[in-house]
């Protein structure tokens, strides 16, 4: 399952660049394991309770993904599509070989890159509104492609 970084860092999703390196770096403080004795020493000393500590993996994972406008827009539309998915939310069910195919970007249209079916991604948003389509596709194996080329 997808990790949701946006609710890592405790940001929005529309939250600038700048935003997620001053809340990655807050919570660097706050987490890391050398500050993690000393507010858990603090927080037995004022019987408050103590706070969810949060994986610096995570935290660290989160800012290098969302980053990258990149790897943000990917992961942007992996999220929206996940989060769809866990509704039901499927408005059609598509074989990938009905599909076009296209290097450039275009609007409108449902894409989905070779690296994401790798991922094993299945679920594609359109690029200009919120259907969400189901492709179905066999993974192709790597040793049939070598019998095809013999």
């Amino acid at each position: 399952m997808l990790k949701d970084y946006y609710a890592i860092l405790s940001i929005t999703q529309d939250a600038t660049v700048a935003e997620i390196k001053q809340q990655y770096q807050k919570l660097l403080l706050i987490h890391h394991p050398d500050k993690q004795q000393q507010n858990q020493f603090q927080q037995l000393s004022s019987a408050m309770a103590p706070a969810a500590l949060i994986p610096l993996q995570d935290i660290k994972e989160a800012w290098e993904c969302l980053r990258q406008p990149d790897q943000r827009t990917f992961y942007d539309s992996s999220l929206k599509a996940m989060r769809l998915r866990a509704n039901g939310q499927v408005n059609d069910d598509i074989d990938l070989d009905d599909m076009e195919y296209d290097e450039g970007k275009s609007h409108g249209e449902y894409i989905i890159s070779e690296d994401e079916l790798e991922l094993g991604v299945d679920t594609v948003v359109c690029s200009t509104c919120s259907l969400i389509v189901r492709i179905h596709y066999e993974v192709a194996d790597d040793d049939d492609d070598d019998d095809a080329e013999n």
